[in-house]
């Protein structure tokens, strides 16, 4: 009986594996175009104006980083990103900006979210006001970070760390890390005037070889997301069926050796 019970909540699992509702907003060109824009038009209007603001270009890998975290549902940030090739296959330096909706999911949304931080940032004084919180939009606009990839994970079961019973988790991954304690976000002055070799593009410093896109065909980063939970209890309920099944036999074999004693005897 009870391998049975266990053989039919092993179908259960396997076919609750097979369903997938992973978004995959991640890989398609028109998310990507959507990130990398969103990113650059907020970079070039920033006040006081920024000499050295680099134009962010897309990165496959932290892009690959941002989804595996969105998977796990949780509405904090990455404390894997700090391990250095955990993060990333090449880049340690990584920084992470987080957002979440209960229903429709714009890319444009998220990250005016993120730049709307800045009304409590100032910069003269590297400050952002008392109870608000301002590391968002310092990372979205630190003029050293070059390369972002981002992910969208729709969380059926609720987002941890929030209350949404039900939600969209979006998260964009940025390298160098931005959010420097004690560093200003940017060198202020005329713009791509601290650029060195780079050209001028959209008041950006821009370099066609730091902006090309590798793809990190072997990177799979996993951070415990709730499908290779569900591997794990699939694993660990298949041990369970196993042991039920030999223990059985071998009580089988017991019940027959005592019964052929005491009909000897």
């Amino acid at each position: 009986m009870a391998a049975t019970v266990g053989v039919l909540w092993l179908h259960s699992l396997l076919s609750l594996s097979s369903a997938d509702h992973a978004i995959t907003f991640h890989s398609t060109a028109m998310f990507v175009r959507k990130c990398v824009d969103s990113h650059n038009q907020y970079r070039s209007i920033v006040a006081p104006e920024a000499s050295n603001m680099h134009f962010m270009s897309w990165d496959a890998g932290l892009a690959k980083t941002a989804k595996a975290w969105s998977k796990t549902c949780k509405f904090i940030n990455n404390p894997f990103l700090k391990i250095p090739g955990k993060g990333h296959p090449y880049f340690n330096s990584i920084g992470e900006n987080l957002y979440i909706t209960p229903d429709k999911f714009a890319v444009e949304q998220a990250i005016e979210e993120w730049n709307t931080d800045g009304k409590h940032f100032d910069y003269y004084q590297n400050t952002c006001v008392k109870q608000q919180k301002c590391d968002r939009f310092t990372q979205l606009i630190w003029g050293d970070s070059y390369k972002l990839g981002c992910g969208a994970n729709h969380c059926k079961k609720g987002i941890q760390n929030s209350n949404l019973t039900s939600g969209i988790l979006f998260v964009c991954n940025y390298t160098p890390s931005g959010n420097l304690k004690g560093e200003l976000p940017y060198i202020r002055g005329p713009p791509c005037t601290y650029c060195g070799p780079d050209f001028c593009r959209n008041k950006l410093c821009s370099d066609p070889d730091r902006e090309s896109i590798s793809q990190y065909p072997k990177w799979k980063p996993d951070f415990g997301s709730a499908s290779i939970l569900l591997s794990k209890c699939f694993l660990l309920l298949l041990s369970i069926i196993i042991h039920i099944y030999i223990l059985s036999i071998l009580c089988k074999h017991l019940g027959l050796a005592v019964h052929k004693d005491e009909t000897d005897f």
